[in-house]
């Protein structure tokens, strides 16, 4: 061989280890954009679409639909046969799909349990208490997010986390005595929503980025399983008053359609918010929040609940999106030096390792460079543990989705039916 061969293999391993070690893109077609301008774009969606939905969310609960399990089934179905089929509309998707059976019940099946609570709780909040209100609560995200992320051993404990959670919590506290009338139920259950919240943002970046999935490889795997999570809340909690209220004929074409359109919308909501983690983190994502909350304000006091927010209220809404965002900024570039200075030590301690027998030079050292051999011999791993019967590929993602969404269903609709009043349906 000759030492330009040798040079070629060198350095195509080196760059195979830098593509194995780095961030897990998403299969886009905008990933051809520099890194901040993808961000940039995943945050104005995120704002965008969360906003709406949560607006769009409380103007229907608000408008008499109290069934709230029975919409989470309808979101979540539309998501589940909306990633099926842009999983098979993506070049390559299809073979991203893969995940151990270890993984998909100790890992995603929590991570769907906290979704769906989280969703449920929180429509229930919007019953009782003003998006606006809940959306300056949600201000103090962030901080959680950080706080929990420290306590699981995800980021380390800094002073200035204390400070910032410090500020927010006064914060809170102002938009909390700002609020005229509060109601404590309600209130309640915005405190549960957003603990839930918190723990599905850590959730999503501890435990699903390492299984190395897609956004849309992980909605397909995971839909299907908050449908059936849900369709068990509406069985249990829900059936009755649905039926009641379809024998009394108030589920009308419109409200349908809204139902549906309420779902279409989660499906956007979820794919942003997956890539947004994808490219960022769980706090770059935490970063928006503030501006998430300023846009529900707004749309709220306009079209949910008019009204006009207290002088105490905007302060304490001010100051805890000001701390947030603040420390958030910091604790991203903190990060960001981090990062580069242990890519520095990478990189110093990078060399060429001669194999035993050979004369030490550099060129034996590139004709026989060790990683090489590492990289072939994971990919081989993989090809083992690909044909492995525990690893669920695209088929069984497929063939679980139909189960979980059919099951979903039946459970809801036999539910439904077996307390429908025909005597009434007939009538009409």
């Amino acid at each position: 061989a000759s030492p330009r061969l040798g040079e070629i293999r060198g350095e195509n391993a080196v760059a195979a280890m830098k593509r194995r070690d780095g961030p897990v893109r998403d299969n886009t077609l905008w990933t051809w954009l520099p890194v901040g301008a993808q961000v940039l774009l995943a945050a104005l969606a995120n704002v965008a679409s969360s906003s709406t939905l949560t607006v769009f969310n409380a103007w229907i609960f608000r408008q008499g639909y109290h069934y709230q399990w029975s919409l989470i089934v309808v979101q979540q179905m539309v998501c589940a046969i909306f990633a099926v089929a842009q999983v098979a509309c993506i070049p390559g998707e299809a073979r991203r799909v893969r995940i151990s059976r270890k993984d998909y019940a100790a890992t995603l099946l929590p991570f769907s349990v906290v979704v769906s609570l989280k969703l449920y709780v929180q429509n229930r909040a919007f019953e009782l208490v003003s998006p606006a209100f809940y959306a300056m609560i949600a201000s103090t995200l962030p901080v959680g997010v950080t706080a929990l992320s420290v306590a699981v051993g995800a980021e380390p404990f800094r002073v200035a986390t204390c400070v910032a959670a410090g500020v927010v919590a006064l914060g809170g506290a102002m938009i909390h005595a700002g609020e005229v009338a509060l109601s404590p139920v309600g209130f309640a259950l915005t405190l549960v929503a957003m603990s839930l919240d918190v723990a599905r943002l850590v959730l999503v970046q501890r435990l699903v980025q390492p299984l190395g999935l897609s956004s849309v490889g992980l909605m397909l795997l995971s839909a299907p399983l908050q449908c059936v999570i849900a369709a068990i809340g509406a069985a249990v909690l829900e059936s009755g008053s649905v039926a009641a209220a379809a024998s009394a004929g108030e589920f009308t074409a419109l409200a349908w359609s809204l139902v549906f359109l309420n779902g279409a919308l989660a499906v956007v909501v979820n794919l942003v918010i997956f890539v947004f983690i994808k490219v960022a983190s769980a706090v770059a994502v935490a970063v928006t929040t503030p501006f998430k909350d300023l846009a529900v304000v707004l749309l709220s006091d306009e079209f949910v609940v008019r009204r006009s927010e207290t002088t105490t209220s905007i302060v304490g809404f001010a100051l805890a999106c000001a701390a947030s965002l603040g420390y958030n900024v910091w604790n991203i570039g903190v990060k960001e030096r981090e990062r580069k200075d242990r890519e520095t030590r990478e990189r110093a301690t990078e060399q060429y390792v001669p194999l035993a027998g050979g004369s030490g030079s550099a060129t034996d050292s590139r004709l026989k460079f060790a990683p090489m051999e590492e990289e072939e011999e994971e990919d081989e791993f993989d090809e083992q543990v690909d044909a492995h019967a525990g690893v669920w590929r695209i088929a069984d993602a497929h063939n679980a989705t139909l189960a979980c969404v059919g099951t979903a269903v039946l459970v809801t609709c036999a539910a439904i039916l077996a307390q429908l009043d025909y005597s009434a349906v007939m009538g009409r």
